[in-house]
């Protein structure tokens, strides 16, 4: 059976924090499963069950914390600068950022990645007279108007830093929790790289590659099932670059099935407002603390942060205008052997409850049941997983998968 990566991350300027989640996650989304009382491995349990990755979370003492991991604040010609960037994503109440500057904008002889916070102006003054060739050779500080990064102290603005960039791999990925700067000639390679520096990754927006170089599901599974840094990828690029990316998660997904689980993600993929604003990861954190894995700062939750990710506990808030906050939340999710219920707590505002899969015969995506909860019964005897979008007039939740085990 697939295992949540449990080796140790790499935190900040080679910071080496204990991430040893094997057991804490296979009690989490396997053994203690309502689903899977038993405590048996998915592949012995003898009649068909929900294995939810939910299934530890305490909802009464969970809050929901809005994430961006997808970010490109000023090392290309984009419009904010690093800490202009902090701060709008502040503003508009997110919680947990990534500053991912694209690999191939990042000076590494003078840098890793935009991190820690606490010292973007001594960023910007290491390469402030250093040219970007990727931009007409444009210096860093030509790109921004010569103005120095201002240092943000994410303590003190209630957030939790993550480092990060985008890397082109040759596919473009979000790598997280590691000062990863340069992919390789191929992506087996940049994966055991970060592997190596123990980071996690997400594929970002994949229709631009299945439109590009005709890439098929079949070689997104087979890094999947080589790779447990991969932990899922894009489903939302900004508003909506890729619309087929929710059908090719689907199909990925069942694929691989609930031996090998993957986990979706939106992203802003942030170059300039018009494109902010967008998506917003939701984080389920207990006792949330702000902080950072750098040995400057507190970790705070930074390290349950990396945990959620791991483990699919976080949903999807996708709005239907750019900036809309959540007009409401998922505050339980009730799974037995034969019965998933969500509870929200302002159904009033919620207009449908789809329960989709993959359907092998069609091809494609297909609502196999509407309203607050799904039986066992309603789940097709060839489906490997469903997952809900829950919708209202301000947007849409997308719940992570919900893995079928059994014969």
């Amino acid at each position: 059976m697939w295992k949540i990566p449990g080796g140790l991350g790499t935190a900040g300027v080679g910071r080496r924090v204990g991430a040893s989640l094997v057991g804490a996650a296979m009690l989490a989304m396997a053994g203690c499963s309502p689903g899977n009382s038993s405590g048996a491995p998915p592949s012995e349990v003898e009649t068909r069950s929900f294995w939810t990755p939910y299934a530890e979370v305490n909802w009464s003492a969970i809050g929901h914390y809005d994430s961006e991991f997808h970010t490109h604040p000023g090392l290309g010609d984009e419009q904010y600068d690093p800490h202009e960037t902090i701060d709008r994503y502040h503003e508009e109440g997110y919680r947990i950022l990534a500053l991912a500057a694209h690999d191939y904008d990042i000076p590494d002889d003078y840098m890793d990645s935009i991190y820690p916070w606490t010292r973007l102006s001594e960023i910007y003054e290491a390469i402030k007279d250093v040219p970007n060739p990727t931009e007409d050779n444009k210096t860093y500080g030509e790109m921004a108007g010569w103005r120095p990064y201002e240092d943000r102290d994410p303590v003190a603005l209630g957030m939790v830093s993550v480092e990060g960039n985008e890397i082109s791999g040759p596919h473009h990925m979000v790598s997280l929790f590691s000062s990863y700067t340069d992919g390789a000639d191929t992506e087996d390679e940049t994966l055991s790289t970060i592997r190596d520096l123990g980071g996690i990754v997400y594929f970002a927006h994949p229709g631009r590659y299945v439109e590009r170089w005709n890439l098929t599901a079949d070689w997104y599974v087979d890094l999947y099932r080589r790779f447990d840094v991969l932990i899922g990828q894009a489903i939302y690029n900004r508003r909506d670059n890729h619309p087929g990316d929710r059908e090719f998660f689907d199909e990925i997904a069942h694929i691989l099935g609930a031996d090998r689980p993957i986990w979706l993600f939106g992203e802003d993929d942030m170059h300039h407002e018009g494109t902010l604003g967008w998506n917003r990861d939701v984080i389920l954190i207990e006792d949330f603390r702000p902080g950072s894995m750098h040995p400057d700062l507190p970790d705070g939750s930074a390290p349950d942060v990396r945990r959620a990710l791991e483990r699919g506990t976080t949903y999807l808030w996708k709005p239907t205008e750019q900036y809309n906050r959540r007009a409401f939340n998922v505050v339980d999710i009730q799974a037995t052997q034969g019965e998933v219920r969500l509870v929200v707590d302002r159904d009033d505002l919620v207009e449908e409850v789809r329960w989709v899969t993959h359907d092998p015969e069609l091809g494609g995506s297909r609502v196999v049941q509407t309203g607050p909860y799904i039986l066992m019964d309603q789940v097709p005897e060839w489906a490997r997983f469903v997952r809900a979008e829950i919708a209202g007039e301000a947007g849409t939740i997308y719940l992570q998968p919900i893995y079928i085990v059994g014969p």
